[in-house]
């Protein structure tokens, strides 16, 4: 199996998890100039913007440990982006991070709810 089909197969095993959850998709691999977003999905009234991290072997260390600040960044970028183009300026989010170690059905699956804050204005998000 190509690497391509194994993270797809792993993404689409966090998206299964959070619609288990009673999530709904809005969307998935959201890209814009400032950043990207595996997915966005609804929890009740709240927009969420979830990063989805994933390595086949505990060899690679923690998925989750990878989300460095710059790349929280990014993601705050693509998350107002996606805000304004849809129009959910009013709307609460939050960014959950799930991470996936392993393969197929003995892989562990982590969801941190409220991983990161959108960071303020004059703290980078916007230099």
């Amino acid at each position: 199996m190509a690497m391509g089909d194994q993270q797809r197969m792993r993404g689409q095993r966090g998206e299964q998890y959070l619609c288990g959850l009673g999530y709904t998709i809005l969307g998935r691999n959201y890209r814009c100039s400032r950043g990207d977003i595996d997915l966005a999905v609804r929890d009740r009234e709240t927009v969420v913007f979830v990063e989805v991290r994933s390595h086949s072997q505990a060899l690679f260390g923690d998925p989750l440990a990878s989300i460095k600040q710059r790349k929280q960044r990014r993601i705050a970028k693509a998350a107002l982006h996606h805000l304004s183009r849809f129009n959910l300026h009013d709307t609460a989010a939050r960014f959950d991070v799930i991470g996936i170690l392993g393969e197929a059905e003995s892989a562990i699956l982590i969801h941190i709810k409220g991983a990161f804050e959108l960071p303020q204005r004059g703290r980078g998000l916007y230099a």
